[in-house]
């Protein structure tokens, strides 16, 4: 099953985090739960990997957003085979590396640069 960012915000708002709202300040899919003290940023893939790729950037944007607001900071990804989250806090931070990369996923625009990407373990997160 493949969600994009709004269907797996829609999803995790009805099952999980009822008062889930979109944070107005940052980009299209930082959420935040006030009740269970999240900052979230949601990534939706197309395909399923055995660890799951973050950009430097925006983990270290996620940090600082959570810790401003005195919030957890989640990174919660849905890929084909399911949706994990990551909470940052909580586990080890990913060795960086540079990757070549497509500047962005979401459209017409298939240009590549290098990127300072990690990656998190699905054991280090929770399948949702």
């Amino acid at each position: 099953m493949e969600l994009k960012e709004p269907e797996l915000f829609d999803y995790l708002k009805e099952f999980y985090y009822s008062d889930l709202e979109k944070s107005e300040e940052f980009d299209n899919w930082d959420c935040i739960s006030l009740k269970d003290k999240m900052f979230i940023e949601l990534k939706s893939r197309k395909t399923h990997y055995p660890d799951l790729l973050i950009e430097e950037s925006k983990y270290q944007g996620l940090i600082l957003a959570a810790g401003i607001r005195s919030l957890v900071p989640w990174y919660i990804n849905a890929t084909p085979e399911g949706i994990w989250g990551f909470n940052l806090s909580t586990i080890p931070q990913p060795k960086w590396q540079d990757k070549w990369l497509p500047i962005t996923t979401e459209f017409a625009n298939r240009t590549s640069r290098t990127k300072l990407v990690g990656f998190l373990k699905l054991e280090d997160g929770i399948l949702f």
